[in-house]
């Protein structure tokens, strides 16, 4: 089967596909523009159903109910067969009839007006004669062929006017648009065209050729703004990417195997100083017992040996018992650090899996731009040929043809880039490795002063910084108007603010993004970026950023994740989750799993996710892997009365336990639980009963240490617990 890509070369100014030139088949023409003979369009749709791929440009085209002729005819390439079959005619030296004499002679021209060869002295008549003045412009000769000054215009300019389609025995006077650009005859205005939309031959190609120039300038313009060689940047900005993130990695690693191995040092020398404190007991006691054997009389020496052995059995039990202690503290040690290192070759693998993704796209990327240029340099080079014609009926059977294809190509280069996942999606997913279980107790019932004086008033979210300070968020009573509130440790009052949302109701939520802004969300679709310095805020519709946000979803709840300096949003009954950067531009989106119907609260705890889902009433932590995330763990329910509690909030402190707030509401009673977990949620610590009205609960980090905050709805009051690591 041949392609478009073998030419052959015919001489400077032509060339044709080596297929069609040998057996001078009738040319086709495919939507991309790239011509085939009519063998070879049968191979390629022999053993398809109704669609084939171009060979060159792998467009895909539907092929017509009439299989190969319903293919538009190469107007361009036919012209180029028929010069090619002239020009070897006239450059044999094969004996033939002479149109014009009846003579056998070997021909000199061709008359595109007579269809015929002519010889020489048939020739020199033909262009002298003034009877056949008309013929001289439609006239080739071999010197002509000779000298290659035949130009693809001048070739399409010496053919004949076409033949009406319905009366070939009349030359064409007009062309019907509502037909495709059909060559009539005046006798035809009158019969099957009538009423149709006719045009005179100068007129319309001048209006086509106008068409195809103004096409071909657009194309250009869209040409130049598009940058073919960003797959190429995009891979080698990439491949930096992920060699700075593999350094962050190393340097991750070293450090907490540096950790993990200074605990093991100090293990094993207090090993060691309690085998040396076993041995310098004993020998103390050894020694005091034989001087007191030395002074008492021979009848009393076995009562010593006696006591002696004694106490030799005692003390190897009591040091036995602290050795073993030991060797399981090292054996967990052990343990973690083998699991470190099994997570860090998943983050690995992880990341050189993104990267072949990411390089499968970008390379698909590069031939979709390869094709686009191929068939641009194929508009471009028939294009201009057309327009350099002289043929007025060429140019209105071509041009409509080369006007739909630049169209198409139009919308093929005005299509954006596919979205690359780049690697700073990636998580870094280490788990924490703590050496201790802290606990929670409540600093005598302390309670904040009422915050907002107004009585109705509601609490929705409150966060707290590295520095003690505290931003709660909330709407207020005349139902129109949110607000966000950061005060410090005393509850002092340190910059508030208040924003009119014009709708009912709106609930907002809060999370420090760092020190001195605070990320926060409004009811429906607003987010924001209030800087606790100077009280100043930023706001977006997320509606007017993302197009894939339905207009009626309301948005339920927001996280940070400070390693990437990203912003979480979550959607009501949704599993997508919004990515933005620290200036609000939005990067991408990430799916939940299937499992998780109804997000309420998002916490980022070392690389994974952790979810309150509303709608299954249950607690997920969930690993991000590219623009999905997998389910690795659900945390434990607690063992509460009823057993219909939710979930409704959630946080993690510094050594990675978590704590989160179950909420139940039941035959008009209203309960709430502070429980405590584990880092996985595997293991459930403690559970307390705290304030009804409870909401939310955050961990803010003070000079005293960290602090665990639980804030009530309605009655807007925080209470204050210590968080106490026991070693």
């Amino acid at each position: 089967m041949a392609t478009s890509s073998r030419w052959k070369e015919i001489d400077d100014n032509f060339c044709l596909c080596s297929v069609c030139l040998e057996q001078l088949k009738e040319p086709k023409l495919l939507p991309c523009l790239h011509r085939y003979c009519k063998d070879c369009l049968i191979s390629m749709i022999q053993g398809t159903y109704d669609v084939i791929k171009c060979p060159e440009c792998r467009q895909e085209t539907r092929v017509p109910t009439n299989g190969v002729d319903g293919f538009k005819t190469d107007f361009y390439s036919k012209n180029l067969v028929e010069y090619v079959q002239i020009q070897q005619s006239l450059k044999s030296d094969e004996i033939r009839d002479c149109y014009s004499c009846s003579k056998r002679l070997r021909v000199a021209a061709y008359c595109f007006r007579c269809n015929d060869f002519l010889c020489k002295g048939c020739y020199d008549f033909h262009v002298t004669n003034k009877t056949l003045k008309d013929h001289q412009n439609h006239t080739l000769s071999l010197e002509d062929i000779e000298a290659k000054n035949i130009t693809i215009g001048k070739l399409a300019s010496m053919r004949d006017v076409p033949r009406c389609h319905t009366h070939p025995q009349k030359l064409s006077e007009l062309f019907c648009e509502t037909c495709g650009n059909l060559p009539i005859c005046v006798a035809c205005v009158y019969g099957e065209h009538k009423g149709h939309n006719l045009h005179e031959v100068r007129a319309l190609a001048k209006l086509k050729r106008k068409q195809l120039t103004q096409k071909l300038k657009t194309l250009e313009a869209i040409n130049k703004d598009k940058n073919v060689l960003a797959p190429r940047q995009a891979k080698e900005a990439l491949m930096l990417n992920v060699n700075i993130e593999k350094e962050k990695l190393k340097k991750m690693h070293y450090w907490k195997d540096k950790k993990i191995m200074t605990k093991i040092q100090d293990t094993e020398g207090r090993r060691q100083q309690v085998e040396q404190e076993k041995q310098n007991t004993e020998k103390k006691i050894f020694d005091s017992l034989e001087i007191e054997m030395k002074h008492e009389i021979q009848g009393v020496k076995k009562k010593y040996e006696d006591i002696f052995r004694v106490k030799k059995l005692e003390l190897h039990d009591t040091f036995k018992e602290r050795e073993s202690s030991l060797e399981k503290k090292l054996a967990k040690l052990r343990k973690q650090r083998e699991r470190f290192e099994n997570d860090k070759q998943e983050l690995l693998e992880s990341i050189e899996k993104q990267q072949n993704e990411n390089m499968k796209i970008i390379e698909n990327m590069s031939q979709h731009f390869d094709n686009i240029k191929k068939r641009f340099e194929t508009l471009n080079v028939m294009a201009s040929s057309i327009l350099a014609s002289d043929n007025d009926w060429s140019v209105v059977q071509c041009v409509p043809d080369m006007c739909t294809a630049a169209t198409n190509l139009m919308e093929d280069l005005k299509k954006d880039f596919p979205e690359l996942t780049t690697f700073t999606d990636v998580t870094v997913n280490y788990k924490q490795y703590s050496f201790g279980k802290p606990n929670i107790t409540k600093i005598s019932d302390q309670v904040t002063r009422e915050i907002i004086h107004d009585p109705y008033c509601c609490v929705c979210s409150v966060t707290g910084s590295g520095e003690g300070n505290i931003a709660i968020s909330g709407y207020r009573s005349d139902g129109q108007t949110s607000f966000i509130v950061v005060i410090d440790m005393t509850g002092r009052i340190l910059n508030e603010k208040t924003v009119n949302t014009g709708n009912d109701w709106p609930a907002r939520y809060c999370k420090f993004l760092s020190q001195h802004k605070v990320a926060t969300l409004c009811e429906p679709d607003e987010i924001g970026l209030y800087d606790i310095r100077d009280g100043s805020y930023i706001k977006k519709n997320i509606t007017d950023v993302i197009s894939s946000w339905p207009k009626d979803r309301d948005v339920s709840c927001i996280a940070t994740d400070p390693f990437n300096n990203h912003i979480l949003v979550g959607g009501y009954y949704s599993r997508d989750v919004y990515a933005f950067d620290d200036q609000l531009n939005y990067l991408h989106i990430l799916a939940l799993p299937e499992i998780i119907r109804c997000p309420v609260d998002i916490t980022v705890s070392d690389g994974h996710l952790l979810v309150c889902d509303y709608n299954e009433k249950n607690c997920y932590v969930t690993i991000t892997d590219g623009l999905k995330s997998k389910l690795v763990g659900e945390f434990m329910k607690p063992n509460l009365r009823g057993n219909f509690f939710d979930p409704i909030s959630v946080c993690t402190d510094n050594n990675g336990f978590v704590y989160m707030l179950w909420n139940a509401y039941k035959y008009g009673v209203r309960q709430c639980y502070l429980v405590q977990y584990n880092h996985d949620g595997s293991h459930l610590l403690a559970t307390r009963k705290v304030d009804k009205d409870a909401a939310v609960v955050t961990v803010a980090e003070t000079s005293q240490g960290e602090k665990l905050l639980v804030a009530t709805c309605n009655t807007r009051t925080l209470y204050f617990y210590d968080l106490i690591t026991e070693n």
